[in-house]
Formats: C-alpha cells, sequence, structure tokens
C-alpha cells in the first residue's frame, strides 16, 4: 500500500467511527429532542437579561439582588416548600382548609392567601415617599400585595432603624385604608409560620413608569419564632381576587383597573438571566398578541381565585398523552407562577416518566429527590452533547412548546442528579398546577376582561 493510500484508508476509518459515535450519541433519545451543549465552565455565571419593564430575577442566581446560588440544599427546600403550597392550595380549593378563626373579643381578620411557597422570582418595588424599595415574590396565585414592615406604636415615633422595612411613619403619603379602623388581620399557613398586620395606604412605584398613589396593601410582620419567607420581603400579588375573599377591591387588577385594563404579561427567566412584568398597553406591545389563545375559565366552586385554563394533552418527544378533565371542585389547570413544579394526574405522569425513562435509559439512573417529588432521575455528569427531549403543552387552541430549561431539574450544582421536572399530584381530587419551572422563557399575557391567556416564546 503507498503512503497516500495508507491515509486515505486512515481517513476513511476515522470518518467511520465519527459518523457512528454522532449517530449513537443523538439515537438515545430519538426524534424530538433538543441537544444541549454541556457546560463544563468553572467561571462564575453572569448576569444578563432586559433592563426595561419591572425586572424580574431568580433569588437563587446571579442577578439575585442577594447574590446567592443554588446548592442541593436550596434545591430540595425549594421543593419542601412547593409541596405545602400545592397542598394548601388544594385544601382551599376544597374548602377543607383550618386557617384559624377570629377570635372573641378581637377585630383581626384571617385572610385566605396560599403559602407563599418558595418564592423563586423577585422583584423590586417601591413603597412610600420618599420610595424605599423591596423585593417581593411575583405571585399569580395570590391577590393580596403585602411587604414586611415595623409600623410606629409609641409616640413620637423612633427614628427609623431598620431600612429593610417599610416603615408607615417615614412615608409623608401614608395614610390609613379604607376598612379602618378594623384592618388588622392575622394568617396563620399550614407549615404554621404567621404574619399579622394591618392594611395601609401609600403611594406604590411599578417598574419605571408607573407610581400608584393611595394604593392599598398589608403592612405585614411575620412572627419571628415561625415565619420564615426567606430572601422576599413581601408578596406582590397578580392573582385574581373573588367576591368570597375578605377585601376583593384590594386586588392590583382591581385598583388598577383604570391604569392598566387587568392586562399584564410577564417572562419568567432561567436562573442566570432576568426577566419582566409588563403591565396595561405596554404588556400588549412587548407581549404582542399574535391571534392565538386560550380561554380563562371560570370556575364557580371556586369563585374565580386562580387563573383556570384548559389543558388537553401533553406531548414528550413523539408520545401524546391526554390530560383528563378536572373532577371535584377544579375546572381544569391552574396556571400558577408561585408554585415551582408541575403536578399532573398520576396516570399522566405515570405515562410521561415511563416515556421519560425509555429516552434517559442509556444513561445511570441517579437517587429520586430527597422529599419524594421528583422520581425520574439520571447521572449526567461527563455527558457532553446531551439531548433534552422536547415538550409540548396543549391547551385549548394552543400549543405551547417549553424550553429545554423547563424539561428537567438539577437536584445538585453539577449534573450528577438531573430529574424529569414533573409530580404526580398526591390525591386524584387534587387540581392540575402549571408551575413557574415549565413557564421559563415565555411570555404569559393575560387579559383579565376578555379571559383571555397568550403564551409564546418571550425574550428573558
Amino acid at each position: 500500500m503507498t503512503g497516500s493510500s495508507a491515509l486515505m484508508a486512515i481517513g476513511h476509518i476515522l470518518m467511520c467511527y465519527t459518523l457512528f459515535f454522532s449517530f449513537h450519541a443523538n439515537m438515545a433519545l430519538g426524534y424530538g429532542a433538543t441537544v444541549v451543549e454541556s457546560n463544563k465552565s468553572h467561571a462564575p455565571p453572569s448576569c444578563s437579561g432586559t433592563t426595561t419593564g419591572l425586572r424580574v430575577v431568580h433569588k437563587y442566581g446571579p442577578c439575585s439582588p442577594s447574590g446567592l446560588k443554588k446548592t442541593s440544599a436550596v434545591a430540595s427546600q425549594i421543593l419542601v416548600q412547593d409541596k405545602l403550597r400545592v397542598r394548601a392550595m388544594n385544601s382551599r380549593l376544597h374548602n377543607s382548609r383550618t386557617i384559624g378563626l377570629e377570635g372573641e373579643g378581637t377585630t383581626d381578620t384571617y385572610l385566605q392567601n396560599d403559602l407563599p411557597g418558595a418564592g423563586n422570582f423577585l422583584v423590586k418595588v417601591g413603597f412610600g415617599t420618599p420610595l424605599q424599595y423591596f423585593n417581593l415574590a411575583l405571585d399569580t396565585g395570590s391577590y393580596v400585595t403585602w411587604v414586611q414592615c415595623e409600623p410606629c406604636t409609641e409616640s413620637p415615633c423612633p427614628q427609623q432603624q431598620n431600612a429593610s422595612l417599610y416603615d408607615p411613619s417615614f412615608s409623608s403619603t401614608y395614610s390609613n385604608a379604607p376598612c379602618w379602623p378594623s384592618c388588622n388581620y392575622t394568617q396563620i399557613y399550614l407549615d404554621e409560620s404567621k404574619s399579622s398586620g394591618v392594611f395601609v395606604r401609600d403611594t406604590v412605584s411599578i417598574g419605571q413608569d408607573f407610581q400608584i398613589p393611595e394604593f392599598i396593601f398589608l403592612c405585614a410582620e411575620p412572627d419571628k419564632e415561625t415565619g420564615d419567607f426567606g430572601e422576599a420581603d413581601g408578596i406582590l400579588g397578580l392573582g385574581l381576587a373573588s367576591s368570597g375573599d375578605k377585601f376583593p377591591t384590594f386586588s392590583l387588577a382591581t385598583q388598577t383597573a383604570n391604569l392598566f385594563g387587568g392586562v399584564f404579561c410577564h417572562c419568567l427567566p432561567s436562573s442566570g438571566n432576568s426577566g419582566y412584568v409588563y403591565f396595561g398597553e405596554e404588556a400588549r406591545e412587548r407581549c404582542p398578541f399574535s391571534g392565538t389563545y386560550t380561554r380563562l375559565l371560570r370556575n364557580q366552586a371556586s369563585d374565580d381565585s386562580y387563573y383556570f385554563v384548559n389543558l388537553i394533552a401533553i406531548t414528550l418527544g413523539q408520545k401524546k398523552v391526554e390530560v383528563p378533565w378536572g373532577i371535584f371542585s377544579s375546572p381544569g389547570t391552574i396556571i400558577d407562577s408561585g408554585t415551582v413544579i408541575t403536578h399532573l394526574p398520576s396516570s399522566v405522569y405515570s405515562e410521561l416518566s415511563q416515556e421519560f425513562d425509555r429516552l434517559m435509559s442509556e444513561f445511570p439512573p441517579a437517587n429520586p429527590s430527597n422529599d419524594g417529588v421528583l422520581k425520574a432521575c439520571y447521572n449526567l455528569v461527563d455527558q457532553d452533547n446531551m439531548a433534552i427531549p422536547e415538550m409540548v403543552l396543549h391547551f385549548e387552541n394552543l400549543d405551547v412548546h417549553l424550553d429545554q430549561t423547563a424539561v428537567t431539574w438539577k437536584g445538585n450544582n453539577d449534573m450528577s442528579q438531573v430529574c424529569f421536572a414533573f409530580a404526580a399530584k398526591e390525591n386524584e381530587g387534587d387540581v392540575t398546577i402549571i408551575g413557574n419551572h415549565q413557564q421559563q422563557k415565555l411570555n404569559m399575557l393575560f387579559n383579565i376582561p376578555d379571559r383571555m391567556l397568550e403564551i409564546g416564546p418571550g425574550e428573558c
């Protein structure tokens, strides 16, 4: 064999090896998969994303105001808090939740808000004059906005000591809420944490362009022994208030109806980026309507306290699984930014997780999450060009393609525990919930008056 022919033979062999391994590397997940480059860089992640609108950040990412990074302990804690929130939501829907009873001789009102949960996504909102900014959890499952505060109970009031707490006595635009003097409230959650305080009225600044005078919100003092709401200073409630709630006119949607017209859009980012919330006409411009939407359903049983939609089916790779219609008090599926993991009927979850296991069968399994929520987990350390199966949520009149980051959940800092980011409902009578992990990088345009929800690719 001549030298040139030997070189040609070697080149041919190398090409065959390349094609062989390329084929089998992508064969594991078959059709309907997205190839993802593994990130082996040890450089600290940087914060990127939009700077317009009301900025949304993940509280355990580099964009977080406290600069926290997600660890395995934090990931486990998130799932535990999430489980408690889901239980609270279902208890409320089934009218079996015990929050506490109004005590004799008191003027306290007990609110039926849901457990704050993990509160993964934070926005910075200004209160009072001069403005003081606080990091609030973005929550479409709660209608009341509240911030931790330390109201003055002395006369004269001392100088403000704690800058991390809202103090109404240091705001020139503060006034009593219209429910005065019966504005006191106490909130006891299912995990036995508690917050108490009073409704107040003050100027609130949302985003770069909107200052809302005389906005009514809760001035809350969490219980120092049991109250633990993490890095959030409170909650920005974007949810619906029902006529059965104690103070339905105090919701943000109701108080800003003339300003925003009941329209807002959010894009929840992955942990390394920032997202946004837009309101009113700005929401329509920044999240333009494509002409395809799904209905926001009316739920007589829960009196429209949540955003319900009709989830028809889910596709994983090439397998499509039908989702049964809601039972008991739930007419469909809740879209919730305060819940993390999507909870599905057990039959749906079983079929999808089995398909996920089949697609991942060539990789070593990993232990389920410590809390038992996530069960289909794999060790993907040193797996280059990993392929994550594509997923589509099929709503009534609308198909939504999930970002690949929404399909799996990393239990550790590395790829040693990568889980299918969906869970089975604890009870068949529980409601189906689409959590914020599956809403990542999507524009979610809520039109409350027209009862429409548009979902499409976002820019966060």
